[in-house]
C-alpha cells in the first residue's frame, strides 16, 4: 500500500509541476516577446525572428525560477490532497508524515538532477543562439571577448575598422594584458598593421602598449607596396584608441547561462589560466549542482504550509505565507549570489548556503505545523 501511495503522490506532484512549468513558460515567452518588440524599434527583425528569440531565451529564465515553480507545484499538490481529505484518510490509516513526503521529495530531487544534467545544456545552447540573434538584430555592442587555451581574444571596432587583440594572460580586472599581439583591419577587412608588445594597459580612451614591435602591412599585395613596409619598427610605447572599460570587457565574457554545465569546468580552467576571476562562473556551476537539494527544500516548504486540513481553515493565509517564504528565500539567495560573484564570500558557500538553510527552515516548519 505504501508503495502504491508513494507512486500516486509522486505522479500527482509531477503532473502539477509540469502544468506549472508550462504555464510559466508561456508567460515568459509572451513577456519576452513584448520586450523584444520594444527593443526592435528600427524594425530590423520580423515577428517570426522575435518569436524565435523569445522561445530561445525562455528556457534560461525557466532555470532561474524553477525552484519557485517546484514550490507552487508542491503547494498545489498537498493543498488538493488536503481539500479532498486524502491526507486525512492516509494519516488515519497509519501512514506517517515521512511516508507522505518522501515520494514527492525524491521526485523533486530527480527533477533537480534532470535540471542541471539534461535541461541546462539544452538551455545553454538555446541561450547561445539567442545571444547571436540579439547581437545581429538588436545589440549595438561593438566588442567581443573570448577565452581559449592559448589566452584571450578581444575584438573592438569603430569607423576605421576592427582591432583584434590577443593576450597570453590578463589581470583580474582585465585592465592589464601580457604577451600581447594586435591585428588591425581596415573597413574592407584587410590586415594593415600588426603590433607585438610585452604589456598593454587600459587607460582612459586608449590601450597603451609598452615595449612594442610594429609591422605596417598596408597594401603589401598591391603595386604600391614597398618592401620596407613589412619591416619591424621598434617602439617604446604605442597607443590604440578604444572606448572599452574594464567593466565592459568583463561583461563581454560568455555569460555563465550560455555555457553547458558539463563545459563549465573546462571554461573555468581557461579563465584561471588567462588570469581572470572565476567567481561568477564557479558560483553558477555550484548553483546548478544545488538544484536537487533546493527542489527538495521547496517541496518541504510547500507541504508544511498546505497539509493543514480544510476544517481548520486558514488555508488561504497559509498559501500566502508559503509564497511569501518563497520570495524571501529568493531575496536572500540573490543577496548571497551577489556576495559570491564579487568574491566577498566563497562561491561554494554562497551557492550551497541558502539551499541548506532552506532545508533546515522547512524541517522546522514541519515540526511546528505537524504533530508527528
Amino acid at each position: 500500500m505504501t508503495r502504491t501511495l508513494g507512486l500516486y503522490l509522486a505522479r500527482r506532484f509531477l503532473q502539477a509541476a509540469l502544468a506549472v512549468f508550462l504555464g510559466i513558460f508561456v508567460l515568459v515567452v509572451l513577456i519576452d516577446l513584448v520586450e523584444l518588440g520594444r527593443s526592435n524599434a528600427d524594425g530590423g527583425a520580423d515577428l517570426g525572428t522575435l518569436l524565435t528569440m523569445a522561445l530561445l531565451h525562455a528556457p534560461t529564465v525557466i532555470i532561474t525560477i524553477a525552484p519557485f515553480a517546484v514550490l507552487l507545484a508542491a503547494l498545489a499538490t498537498y493543498a488538493r490532497l488536503a481539500r479532498s481529505s486524502e491526507l486525512v484518510v492516509a494519516r488515519s490509516s497509519g501512514v506517517s508524515l515521512r511516508a507522505l513526503l518522501t515520494p514527492t521529495v525524491l521526485a523533486a530531487m530527480l527533477l533537480g538532477v534532470v535540471d542541471f544534467a539534461v535541461y541546462n545544456p539544452l538551455a545553454a545552447a538555446f541561450a547561445s543562439r539567442f545571444e547571436t540573434l540579439e547581437a545581429r538584430y538588436l545589440d549595438n555592442m561593438r566588442s567581443r571577448l573570448s577565452v581559449s587555451g592559448d589566452g584571450l581574444w578581444l575584438r573592438q571596432s569603430d569607423e576605421g575598422g576592427q582591432t583584434v587583440i590577443h593576450a597570453g594572460r590578463a589581470s583580474g580586472r582585465a585592465n592589464r594584458l601580457w604577451n600581447v599581439i594586435v591585428f588591425q583591419f581596415d573597413p574592407d577587412d584587410t590586415l594593415y598593421r600588426r603590433i607585438d608588445a610585452q604589456t598593454a594597459v587600459l587607460r582612459a580612451g586608449a590601450w597603451e602598449l609598452n615595449v612594442a614591435r610594429q609591422w605596417n602591412l598596408a597594401r603589401l599585395g598591391s603595386d604600391e607596396a614597398r618592401p620596407a613596409e613589412a619591416r619591424a619598427v621598434e617602439l617604446e610605447q604605442v597607443a590604440i584608441p578604444t572606448d572599452l572599460t574594464p567593466e565592459r570587457i568583463i561583461d563581454n565574457f560568455a555569460p555563465p547561462e550560455t555555457i553547458s554545465f558539463w563545459d563549465l569546468p573546462r571554461f573555468i580552467a581557461e579563465l584561471d589560466r588567462a588570469g581572470f576571476s572565476t567567481d561568477r562562473h564557479r558560483l553558477h556551476f555550484h548553483s546548478l549542482m544545488t538544484a536537487p537539494v533546493l527542489f527538495a527544500a521547496m517541496v518541504l516548504i510547500g507541504a508544511a504550509f498546505s497539509m493543514r486540513h480544510v476544517r481548520f481553515g486558514g488555508l488561504g493565509w497559509m498559501a500566502f505565507g508559503c509564497l511569501l517564504t518563497g520570495f524571501g528565500y529568493f531575496f536572500l539567495a540573490d543577496l548571497a549570489a551577489t556576495f559570491g560573484a564579487s568574491g566577498a564570500v566563497p562561491p561554494v558557500l554562497a551557492a550551497w548556503g541558502p539551499p541548506s538553510a532552506a532545508v533546515l527552515f522547512a524541517l522546522g516548519l514541519l515540526l511546528q505545523f505537524e504533530d508527528g
